[in-house]
């Protein structure tokens, strides 16, 4: 990405994504990690600027490269407050993350946790957007992602990220299929489809017509992940609080 594709970032996000590179305690550059792409910054700092929140939240932080560009768009919003957490924060990268928000001069924007998630959810406030790139464990990924639901106003928006893993595309398979929410207009979209996945996406599309196919069709036969159109983060907004019947279910 070019420079000027950046230019809205916070400077120092900036520096981290052009060189790949932080500093660590002692100035000296490291070779970033654990982050997401320069793309993806863009994509989350414009939508928190477009949602104009006046909380958000995220779990998992690591160096901050995510938060950070959370964080410059509510300062470029000029008003709303992040919440974090991150258990490891200090055991897996000895503080850079919380550092870097230091660097940035974004302290006045944030509120960090250095606890689980359980922990803490309760306690923050009604968001409007939030984040979610911690275990990425399916179990423990649903259970971030039922955290933030209680918390999440609707109309708002949670963002997942590494969805090439099987664990994270099920979980984002549970929630369309099972909660009121559906991907978000600005959500980046993969690549154009292979003729391979074409033709295997008219295979599907024959046999979800064909009797009875719900009880005998798994869930990625009748709809392969390909035809979600996702890229590696997925935005997904809430359009509605859970409404469902206590008996309810569909596979996914």
């Amino acid at each position: 990405m070019s420079p000027s594709g950046l230019a809205n970032l916070p400077p120092l996000l900036r520096e981290m994504l052009e060189t790949n590179t932080f500093r660590d305690q002692h100035g000296v550059a490291q070779p970033l990690h654990s982050n997401i792409s320069a793309e993806e910054a863009l994509v989350l700092y414009n939508t928190v600027r477009a949602l104009q929140p006046k909380a958000t939240a995220e779990i998992g932080f690591a160096l901050g490269v995510s938060g950070l560009a959370i964080l410059g768009a509510l300062a470029a919003n000029g008003a709303g407050r992040h919440y974090v957490s991150d258990p490891n924060q200090t055991s897996m990268v000895g503080g850079m993350g919380r550092e870097n928000v230091r660097r940035a001069g974004l302290e006045q924007y944030w509120e960090f946790h250095e606890k689980f998630p359980e922990e803490v959810f309760a306690q923050f406030p009604p968001l409007q957007f939030a984040f979610i790139d911690a275990s990425h464990l399916f179990d423990l990924s649903m259970l971030d992602f039922i955290l933030v639901d209680k918390r999440l106003e609707a109309g708002g928006v949670v963002g997942f990220h590494d969805l090439w893993m099987p664990s994270l595309r099920k979980v984002i398979r549970a929630i369309l299929a099972n909660r009121a929410y559906r991907i978000h207009p600005a959500s980046p979209l993969g690549p154009p489809l292979s003729h391979k996945k074409k033709i295997v996406s008219g295979l599907a599309a024959v046999a979800r017509r064909l009797p009875h196919a719900s009880r005998w069709l798994a869930p990625e036969a009748a709809r392969p992940w390909h035809e979600f159109h996702a890229a590696n983060l997925i935005l997904l907004e809430k359009v509605g609080h859970d409404q469902r019947d206590w008996r309810e279910h569909h596979a996914f």
